[in-house]
C-alpha cells in the first residue's frame, strides 16, 4: 500500500523540482499523453504518474464515475501489443487526499525499449520526447538498457598478432617507474592479459576470446578499425574565445581551426597524443610545491585528469566521436556515456562510477589514473592554482560535457579579438601614438636583433633533427605556444627549417632540421 505522506511530498515538490514525476488532470477522460509519459518513464529512469493533479500541483481529483474506466483502459492499453510493445504490467492505485480521489501509478525503469503506437518516447527533463526518427538517440537508449560495459564484449577471433607491441612496452615502462616488482613486468603479453581478466567466455554464444578492452588498449590502428571503427577523439584548437566562436563578427576570417589532431589509435597512444596536443596549445603554468622546493607542472597535473576521464568514462559501443576542444579561454571535452544522473551538475554533486573497470585498471597501474573520485579532488586542487578564477560547467546526459575556463574571458587574446575603434578616436589619438612609436623604435630594433640571433642559434642546433622541446631548452625559451608562433612557424614558412614528417605536422615524433636555404644564411 502506498504511503499517503509520500504522495503528498511528491505533489508538494512539484514537477519542476522532480523530473521523474508527472501530473495529469484526467478528471473525466484519459488522453494518449498518459501513455506517452508511461512509455517515456519506462525507457528512461522510471517515475511516478499522478492522475487527478494539475500542472501546478493542485489536487483536482477524478470524478467517481470515471475512476473504474480509467483503470480498465490503462491496464488494457498497456497489455495490448498492437498499442504498447512490449507490453508492461503496472498496478494503478486509487488514493484519497483532501477528500478527493486520484490515481497513482509507479512506473519502474524497464530493461527493454518500449513503443506506444509504434513511437518511441524518452523522458528528458520534464518532457516526453518522441525520438522515433532520431537514430542516434534510439541507439544510445539500447546501449543504456544494456547494463554491461561494452569493454567486456568477447572478440573470439582476435589474436596477439593484431596488437601493438610498442603499446605493451610503454605500459610496462610506466609501471616500472613506480613499481619495479610489478608482476606484469615479467609476464608475456598473453600471460598478462589472461591474468588481468581480459580473456572471457561469452555466456550467450559460449565462445571464448579476448575482450574489446584489449583492442581499445593495445590494438594496432587496423585492429581498431576492424573491431571499433567509430572510435576516435577529435582534438581541435581554435585561437579565439568560446564566446567569439559562437558569435563571430562579420569581419572574422573563416578559420575552422588553428590546430587539429584526429586521434584514431589505441587508448595508450591516444593518451600520449592528447597530452602532446594539450602541451603545444595550452599555456604553461608552474608553481612550487608545499615545501617551496620543487616545481609543479600544473598544466600536466590538471589536464591529465581531464584527458584520462575523457578516455576512461566513455561508452565505446556508441558511434559518437569524442572531442577535446581548446579555445583561448576554456577547454571543453565531450564523450558519450551511460549517465547515472541527468542534467546540469557541479563537480561536488557529480556521482562518479567506473564505466570501464578493466581499461581503468591498466591506466591506474600506469599512474595515468588514480582511485575512483580522485579526479574530482585533483581538479579542485590544481584548477585554482592554474587560474584562480576558474569556472567548471558540467552537463551529464548521454553526451557528457565538461568545460573549464582557464583564462579571463573578458580579456582580448590578440588584436583580432579587439573591437575596432571609431575613426574619430583614431584621429584623436594620432599624435600620442606617433610619439610612442618614435620612442619604441630602438627597443623594437633590439628585439628584432635578439630574435635574429636566436634563429641562427636554432639553425645551428638543427643541423641534426631536433624536436621542439629540445630546441626550446637549447635557446632557453619556456612558452611553447609563443615559441611555435614566433620561431618555428615563420622559419618553416621561410624555408629555413623543414619537418621530418611534413605530411603529418602533428606527428608525435615530429622533428625539425635546417634546410639548404637555412644553412646558406649562417
Amino acid at each position: 500500500m502506498t504511503n499517503i505522506e509520500k504522495i503528498k511530498d511528491l505533489i508538494a515538490k512539484g514537477e519542476v523540482r522532480n523530473t521523474n514525476v508527472e501530473f495529469k488532470k484526467c478528471k473525466n477522460e484519459l488522453g494518449q499523453f498518459v501513455y506517452e509519459t508511461i512509455c517515456a518513464f519506462l525507457n528512461r529512469n522510471g517515475g511516478d504518474l499522478l492522475l487527478g493533479v494539475d500542472d501546478h500541483g493542485s489536487i483536482t481529483g477524478i470524478n467517481e464515475s470515471a475512476i473504474d474506466n480509467h483503470i480498465k483502459n490503462i491496464i488494457n492499453t498497456l497489455n495490448n501489443i498492437e498499442l504498447f510493445n512490449p507490453v508492461v504490467f503496472l498496478t494503478p492505485e486509487v488514493l484519497e487526499i483532501d477528500e478527493k480521489k486520484i490515481i497513482y501509478i509507479h512506473v519502474p525503469e524497464s530493461s527493454q525499449v518500449h513503443r506506444f503506437k509504434n513511437k518511441i518516447f524518452d523522458r528528458v527533463g520534464d518532457a516526453d520526447n518522441n525520438i522515433t526518427n532520431s537514430y542516434h538517440l534510439i541507439e544510445n537508449m539500447y546501449l543504456r538498457k544494456n547494463k554491461a560495459s561494452s569493454e567486456n564484449n568477447v572478440c573470439p577471433f582476435l589474436t596477439l598478432d593484431e596488437l601493438d607491441e610498442g603499446s605493451f612496452k610503454k605500459m610496462r615502462a610506466h609501471i616500472s617507474i613506480y613499481n619495479a616488482a610489478h608482476p606484469w613486468l615479467e609476464m608475456s603479453n598473453e600471460e598478462m592479459l589472461r591474468s588481468a581478466g581480459f580473456w572471457r567466455r561469452d555466456p550467450l554464444t559460449n565462445q571464448e576470446g579476448y575482450i574489446l578492452a584489449v583492442v581499445l588498449l593495445f590494438g594496432k590502428e587496423q585492429t581498431i578499425l576492424n573491431y571499433c571503427p567509430w572510435h576516435r577523439t577529435d582534438a581541435i584548437y581554435r585561437n579565439m574565445t568560446y564566446k567569439r566562436f559562437l558569435n563571430p563578427l562579420p569581419t572574422d576570417p573563416d578559420v575552422r581551426y588553428n590546430d587539429r589532431d584526429m586521434v584514431c589509435v589505441n587508448l595508450i597512444e591516444s593518451y600520449v597524443r592528447l597530452m602532446n596536443f594539450i602541451e603545444r596549445n595550452m599555456p604553461d603554468v608552474f608553481a612550487l610545491d608545499e615545501r617551496g622546493i620543487n616545481r609543479l607542472d600544473l598544466r600536466n597535473m590538471l589536464f591529465r585528469e581531464i584527458v584520462s576521464n575523457l578516455l576512461l568514462h566513455r561508452e565505446y559501443a556508441s558511434t559518437f566521436s569524442s572531442k577535446l576542444l581548446i579555445f583561448s579561454d576554456r577547454v571543453i571535452s565531450e564523450n558519450w556515456t551511460k549517465p547515472m544522473q541527468i542534467g546540469n551538475v557541479t563537480l561536488d554533486t557529480l556521482e562518479t562510477h567506473t564505466k570501464n573497470p578493466l581499461i581503468t585498471k591498466v591506466f591506474r597501474e600506469m599512474k595515468w589514473a588514480e582511485e575512483l573520485g580522485s579526479g574530482k579532488k585533483n581538479i579542485k586542487k590544481f584548477a585554482p592554482l592554474y587560474y584562480d578564477k576558474y569556472k567548471i560547467e558540467i552537463q551529464n546526459n548521454e553526451k557528457f560535457i565538461f568545460s573549464i575556463t582557464y583564462r579571463d574571458v573578458e580579456e582580448d587574446f590578440n588584436e583580432k579579438e579587439k573591437e575596432p575603434r571609431s575613426q574619430a578616436e583614431d584621429l584623436k589619438q594620432e599624435p600620442s601614438r606617433k610619439g610612442a612609436k618614435q620612442k619604441k623604435e630602438p627597443s623594437k630594433k633590439r628585439s628584432q636583433a635578439k630574435k635574429g640571433a636566436k634563429q641562427k642559434q636554432i639553425l645551428v642546433f638543427c643541423s641534426n633533427p631536433q624536436d621542439m622541446k629540445e630546441i626550446m631548452i637549447q635557446i632557453e625559451y619556456k612558452n611553447r605556444y609563443k615559441f611555435r608562433l614566433n620561431y618555428i612557424k615563420p622559419m618553416l614558412e621561410e624555408g629555413l627549417l623543414s619537418m621530418t614528417f611534413p605530411d603529418n605536422p602533428n606527428h608525435q615524433d615530429q622533428k625539425y632540421i635546417t634546410t639548404k636555404k637555412g644553412k646558406a644564411t649562417l
